[in-house]
């Protein structure tokens, strides 16, 4: 389980933070109702990968996508895990991307933290996760 993600849904997410991805989402979606403060903002980049962005406690904002769902406990989830493992240790030198598995343990995650000062630096982090994405996706569906 990562401690990060479960400890950041049982905290008030950062006023700062929850303008600023509101902001956001207002460039993002000009027409679309407003939501409330500190919600989930959900993007789908060159229809292909599907992104959750949330504000976070201490600031900033995570920007996260689901790689792929987890088997059973077992052999097969160990050697998936494996794989993945060895995919995150390979790429954490060159990404400030990392690979994360929810708090249920039921999915893998790609996701990545931003300490967005503005609106471009949300923008910058979705396409860092974006070009992130186009190497996880594949190499995690191989795994």
């Amino acid at each position: 389980m990562n401690p990060n993600l479960a400890s950041a849904a049982s905290r008030p997410a950062d006023p700062a933070a929850a303008r600023l991805l509101a902001q956001y989402r207002v460039q993002q979606a000009p027409g679309a109702p407003e939501a409330a403060p500190g919600a989930t903002l959900e993007l789908v980049i060159d229809d292909l990968y599907r992104m959750r962005l949330d504000p976070l406690p201490g600031g900033g904002v995570r920007i996260a996508a689901r790689l792929r769902a987890l088997p059973q406990p077992g052999l097969e989830r160990d050697r998936l895990l494996a794989a993945l493992g060895r995919l995150a240790c390979g790429t954490m030198l060159g990404s400030p991307c990392a690979c994360v598995i929810d708090p249920r343990e039921r999915a893998a995650w790609l996701q990545l933290v931003v300490a967005a000062a503005s609106t471009q630096d949300i923008d910058d982090g979705v396409g860092e996760l974006a070009n992130a994405l186009a190497f996880w996706t594949p190499a995690a569906a191989a795994a």
